[in-house]
Order: C-alpha cells, then sequence, then structure tokens
C-alpha cells in the first residue's frame, strides 16, 4: 500500500513538473492593457522589435523593452521574433544605430516583473514575458492570431 501511494505521488509530481515546463515553454508578448493591439502577425512583431516599424497598426507609437542578456527569455525572443543570434542582434542595432535607422536598440531590462511594469506604465509599451508570468497587469498579444497557450505558438523558450 505504502509502495502505491509512493508511485502515485510520484507520478503526481512528475504530472505537475511537466504542467509547470509548459507552462515556461512559451513567450508571451505582451502590452499595456489599454493598448489597441491585440493580435500581430510574425512579420511585423519582428518589424516592431527590430525598429522597422515604430508604429502600431493603429498608428501609436510603440516602445520596446527586451530581457537582460544571457536569459533564456531572450534568447528565445532573439530566436524566434528577431530569428538572429546575440552577436547578429548587436550588429544589426550598432549599425542600424550608426546609419540613422533607428535611434537605439530596445532597452533591456532583468525580469518579466519589470517588463510587465515597463509595459503597463509606459504608452505603447511592448515586450515579453513567460508565459507563466502573465497576469491581469498586462495584455497578451495573439502572434499570427495564436495565444501562446496554443500548441502550435510561434515563439518557443528553448527551442521546444
Amino acid at each position: 500500500m505504502v509502495k502505491k501511494l509512493i508511485a502515485v505521488g510520484a507520478a503526481l509530481a512528475g504530472v505537475l513538473l511537466c504542467a509547470q515546463v509548459h507552462a515556461d515553454d512559451t513567450l508571451a508578448i505582451v502590452v499595456g492593457k489599454s493598448s489597441s493591439i491585440d493580435s500581430l502577425s510574425a512579420a511585423d512583431l519582428q518589424k516592431i522589435f527590430k525598429g522597422e516599424k515604430s508604429k502600431a497598426p493603429d498608428g501609436s507609437k510603440v516602445v520596446v523593452v527586451m530581457r537582460d542578456t544571457g536569459s533564456p527569455e531572450r534568447d528565445a525572443a532573439l530566436a524566434g521574433i528577431y530569428k538572429m543570434s546575440e552577436a547578429e542582434y548587436n550588429k544589426y542595432f550598432l549599425q542600424a544605430t550608426f546609419t540613422g535607422a533607428v535611434q537605439a536598440a530596445p532597452k533591456a531590462l532583468s525580469s518579466g516583473a519589470a517588463i510587465k511594469q515597463f509595459v503597463s506604465s509606459t504608452a505603447g509599451g511592448i515586450g515579453y514575458v513567460k508565459s507563466s508570468e502573465i497576469d491581469d497587469s498586462v495584455k497578451v498579444v495573439k502572434v499570427d492570431g495564436k495565444a501562446p497557450t496554443d500548441g502550435d505558438y510561434p515563439i518557443k523558450i528553448g527551442g521546444k
């Protein structure tokens, strides 16, 4: 009987662990609750994050914020949004800043909480957090019509 209880407990722990890993394996694009942005194509999202588009579809200005270098979320954004490595990102923004194509690279913050605070308090703020960090302080933006909870959502953490 004790062995069965241990086995059931271990199985339950495994299911809960898998649920947490699954919840963290997507990157949610977030904006302030009053933002008019509800959904973006992957192409428009990339243009906004690269500074090629400085306005949302409704014409309002956007302000991009990223996670700091070395975070899994930043790596996922580089792979899933920018389609670049860290070195390519740095080179891109150095060149784009030098030529005047953009004013500066996106601001980098150290946590999902800081990103949520930024987008909720900055007009036009847009950034990303782990799906597990979503709360009612921000609005989640669909990418290509898909939410982070959809199985075919395009931006994954860790290339899963």
